[in-house]
């Protein structure tokens, strides 16, 4: 949201002073007035009187006419205004007026149109609508294609959103489509050897790796890892992009030696791209858990343990000691002392994830199985059976009542 804001802020600054040299008529300087005054509460972090200062701007506008730029232009920020205040519908209504206003000044092929397609896919596709999506999207593709050329790095650009929407919809077939077409753009463009050709290809890669065609992703991704590095050297975060999206290929070949040895260069290149800048980067925590994962795989338990509690100190800080995004990197801990016999500890860790999970998802969900078995595991190595039953029992409800549904 803070996001939003700074770029509307801007957005408002912008657009006063393009008008700086319009004539000073009442009306202007009375519409003016109201969005600097919004301008100044968004700076103060004052919604109510920002949402009173934009109404106020849109009926002055509305007396310019009902197609002047000015009008659409305020409509457009007060609506990604409304957006950032998690205002879906009355956001979407003015955006989309404004682009029907934006159409008749400019036209429908101009590629203003175009950007403010994506800003309203966007919008969207964050609601998880993203089949409402893909018609702006396609539209801001054709616009950029006849305004640019089938080759123009907006086009391109254009492009990777639908592969991303695709993508998200599971249309897999058309993401390939999509960014096959990237890729050849940005290698007639640029050369076949240029940083960003390497990113189509890892790009691909990934995709490949999502469909299981795992030599072809490992292909793809050997290619964009020398390129990259060829162009970058060996410590930048797209090597590093290359490196980690290989090793997760490795792992599902089921080559763990080398997915170590390569999840152990994306750590090298994080800790000195991003951790001597901030130690606590989230990009950090995810290298350690898959490194971590990696070593419990090979059962490297206590190389394992200090990954894991690190990746949790990052994780914490970033969304506290309750949310659920943390069970991942607890269960797994919980595991990893399971496995050294640190049963006590094993049994904390445990039943603090299943604390978590029950408050988030409630006590019958499936996101409390692997907990529930690991707990139990814990109770039959400590001598509870009894306990481990009760465990048992649960997890078999809940698995029957998930075969029901």
């Amino acid at each position: 949201m803070r996001r939003i804001v700074r770029e509307l802020f801007l957005t408002l600054f912008l657009v006063s002073a393009a008008l700086g040299a319009v004539a000073q008529d009442g009306r202007v300087a009375l519409w003016r007035k109201h969005m600097d005054t919004a301008g100044a509460a968004l700076r103060d972090n004052k919604p109510n009187e920002a949402v009173l200062a934009f109404q106020a701007a849109v009926v002055e506008a509305e007396r310019f006419g009902a197609e002047d730029p000015r009008l659409a232009s305020t409509l457009f920020i007060l609506g990604k205004y409304y957006f950032s205040r998690s205002k879906f519908q009355e956001a979407t209504m003015l955006i989309r007026r404004a682009i029907g206003i934006r159409k008749i000044n400019l036209g429908a092929e101009d590629p203003q149109v175009a950007n403010d397609l994506d800003t309203l896919s966007g919008m969207f596709i964050s609601e998880g609508r993203g089949a409402e999506a893909e018609p702006m999207l396609l539209e801001a593709l054709s616009i950029r294609e006849q305004a640019y050329g089938p080759e123009h790095p907006d086009v391109d650009a254009s492009i990777n959103r639908l592969a991303g929407l695709y993508d998200s919809l599971g249309r897999y077939d058309e993401v390939e489509r999509m960014l096959q077409r990237s890729l050849g753009i940005r290698e007639k463009a640029l050369g076949p050897e240029h940083a960003v050709v390497a990113a189509a290809l890892n790009n691909l890669g990934v995709l490949y790796h999502k469909l299981d065609r795992l030599e072809e992703a490992e292909k793809l991704m050997k290619q964009a890892w020398e390129m990259r590095e060829k162009q970058l050297g060996l410590q930048h975060p797209d090597v590093d992009n290359s490196v980690s999206s290989l090793a997760a290929v490795y792992v599902d070949q089921g080559r763990h030696e080398e997915a170590e040895r390569l999840f152990m260069l994306s750590m090298s290149i994080r800790e000195n791209t991003l951790g001597t800048e901030n130690p606590m980067d989230p990009l950090l925590a995810a290298g350690l858990r898959d490194l971590a994962m990696v070593r419990m795989v090979q059962g490297k338990f206590a190389e394992s343990q200090p990954l894991l509690e690190r990746s949790l100190v990052i994780e914490e800080k970033f969304v506290g000691r309750q949310d659920p995004l943390l069970a991942t990197t607890l269960i797994n801990l919980g595991r990893v002392h399971l496995n050294q016999e640190h049963y006590p500890e094993a049994e904390r860790i445990l039943q603090r994830t299943l604390t978590i999970q029950e408050a988030s998802s409630g006590p019958v969900h499936g996101n409390l199985v692997p907990t529930l078995v690991s707990l139990a595991e814990v109770y039959r190595k400590t001598d509870r059976a009894s306990e481990a039953e009760q465990l048992d029992m649960r997890v078999q409800a809940i698995r029957s009542s998930q075969d029901g549904r």
